[in-house]
């Protein structure tokens, strides 16, 4: 599952601020010289509309002031035509949302905020936004991003957020503890908080992935142990003589077992060896392609977790061993004459 695109949009962490200027003050300060932190903005987020004549939209707002230089990089890099100006009166907005407005760079729209809604609901007067100028449109191929999303470059310091990428996403719970111990009683966010949705279901997708691969495995178990057992039955005949012969127990039993671990090795070989060339063209061609325009990214997205292969290889090894376990028992039982005299 590839995260990092979704980062492009959202930060690792998002720490509330206090609202009392020296704490927030030392916060950023704090952030800025984390060695950890990557780059960094002061935001504020905020249910919108706009409307363009007769058309209105419901839209999510965020206005971005960036502390370091590289903050917009992942957004600059999805603009389809026209950038994020540090202006307070130009905005960029999703592909789609541009599209339902019927509006494109250059043109005007009337941004309505949740002040000037309960302004004009206390005052009895019409409802009247504040224009803004379409600055740049992009497109992301995520759904939500794409049919909701504004963001409008806003120099003023008075911000309700800081928004922080890390180095790498996997520090995101290590530097919350940091946070946590330095600075007390904070409100903060992290990537798995703000796309929460997204990340339960490709979380629910890992575990029955894993729950579906150990069913089938299990099945090929009891397929080695179907196969040994009715072996065992016709053999019948075969081990009586083998034991009549001098043969010991132990090594017809030992036959039998090395045949079953035998199957399931190359067993796990295959499947393992067809299995990561399925995933490695997955990850390059997109076999398995998704709607466009519904998820993050338009084919069904790959990772690799060595630590899942191998479990895998030990576990489907194992039950192969554990599937030869009924057969042999039952060979141990086999009366000798009663096996000659089978025909």
């Amino acid at each position: 599952m590839n995260y990092e695109q979704i980062l492009g949009y959202d930060p690792h962490v998002r720490v509330k601020l206090s609202g009392k200027s020296d704490i927030d003050k030392s916060l950023i300060n704090y952030v800025r010289e984390s060695k950890d932190m990557r780059d960094f903005a002061l935001t504020t987020e905020k249910k919108s509309a706009l409307r363009v004549k007769d058309n209105f939209k419901v839209a999510r707002l965020l206005y971005i002031n960036p502390m370091s230089k590289n903050y917009l990089d992942g957004l600059n890099q999805s603009l389809l035509f026209g950038k994020l100006q540090p202006n307070s009166k130009n905005l960029i907005m999703g592909s789609k949302l541009a599209e339902g407005l019927d509006i494109t760079r250059g043109d005007e729209v009337e941004l309505i905020t949740p002040e000037a809604l309960e302004k004009s609901a206390r005052m009895f007067r019409q409802l009247d936004g504040s224009k803004y100028v379409v600055s740049g449109i992009f497109y992301s191929s995520v759904k939500d991003y794409d049919e909701k999303q504004i963001y409008i470059y806003d120099k003023s310091p008075k911000k309700d957020f800081i928004d922080i990428k890390l180095t790498d996403y996997d520090l995101t719970d290590e530097y919350v503890t940091k946070l946590q111990t330095s600075y007390k009683d904070l409100v903060i966010f992290t990537w798995k908080d703000l796309n929460s949705d997204f990340y339960r279901i490709m979380q629910f997708e890992k575990v029955m992935t894993i729950v579906v691969l150990f069913l089938i495995i299990l099945i090929s178990a009891f397929n080695i142990l179907a196969s040994l057992s009715m072996t065992v039955v016709q053999k019948k005949k075969d081990i009586s003589i083998l034991r009549t012969l001098g043969m010991s127990k132990n090594r017809i039993v030992a036959i039998f077992r090395n045949e079953g671990i035998f199957i399931g090795v190359i067993g796990t070989i295959l499947g393992t060896t067809i299995g990561l060339i399925l995933t490695y063209l997955q990850d390059t061609a997109g076999l398995i392609m998704f709607g466009k325009g519904i998820t993050i990214q338009s084919a069904f997205p790959i990772s690799y977790e060595y630590e899942v292969y191998v479990a895998i290889v030990v576990v489907s090894i194992l039950l192969s061993w554990g599937a030869t376990y009924l057969p042999t028992k039952r060979i141990s039982k086999i009366d000798i004459l009663d096996g000659i005299r089978e025909e």
